[in-house]
């Protein structure tokens, strides 16, 4: 006697295979998006608290700090973890999210997938990932010159700066690349009104992941 079923969760698919009564197999596959997209919004609201309550002097707040730089690294991770998983998906034929996909769309897009990552062809930045696979499906692309193509484009470098972090001694003065692309997006931290710290990190980059 063989029996099979199917069962999907939130983040992810569970494959439970019965082929007799004596040999059981199962195979899983996890979508770690899901989970970084949760992260990011959780230490965003952690870091919110903290600030939120903040009153009286100036001060920093590692606690603070790491809620933020954290949930800057699980936005990237969550873009890029979701991008790869449609790839990953259509080129191993897993039907379970990409289902109501035309088989020719899946096709292309294991085809480019198959090129750049499987054979190591040529690897495909993050953003441009997504702008093919809207290419793909004859869909508009993102305007490069416009939100939200812009405002990923500088998280993503963002991230990049806190994942390859190299010191540098900075004042109030200090130039720093981060300072007018960030600046006027929203308002600078509380936690450092009446400081004299630098723009960034200390009273932007606690802003950010708001």
């Amino acid at each position: 006697m063989t029996k099979s079923s199917t069962t999907q969760n939130p983040t992810g698919s569970t494959k439970l295979g019965l082929t007799s009564t004596a040999n059981i197999s199962i195979s899983m596959r996890s979508y770690f998006s899901t989970y970084f997209l949760w992260s990011a919004e959780h230490l965003s609201k952690l870091a919110a608290n903290i600030e939120d309550s903040h009153k009286g002097r100036s001060r920093f707040s590692i606690e603070h700090r790491a809620y933020v730089i954290n949930s800057i690294l699980s936005s990237v991770a969550f873009l890029e973890a979701a991008i790869n998983e449609l790839y990953q998906d259509a080129y191993d034929n897993h039907m379970n999210y990409i289902e109501n996909i035309d088989q020719e769309i899946i096709n292309n897009l294991a085809e480019i997938w198959k090129i750049t990552e499987v054979n190591k062809g040529s690897s495909i930045k993050l953003l441009p990932k997504y702008q093919l696979a809207l290419i793909i499906r004859e869909k508009e692309k993102f305007d490069e010159g416009m939100n939200p193509y812009q405002d990923a484009s500088l998280v993503i470098d963002l991230r990049n700066f806190l994942a390859h972090y190299k010191p540098r001694t900075i004042d109030e003065d200090t130039k720093v690349n981060f300072n007018d692309k960030l600046r006027g997006k929203f308002p600078k931290c509380k936690m450092f009104d009446g400081a004299a710290n630098p723009d960034f990190p200390d009273k932007i980059l606690e802003k950010v992941c708001r």
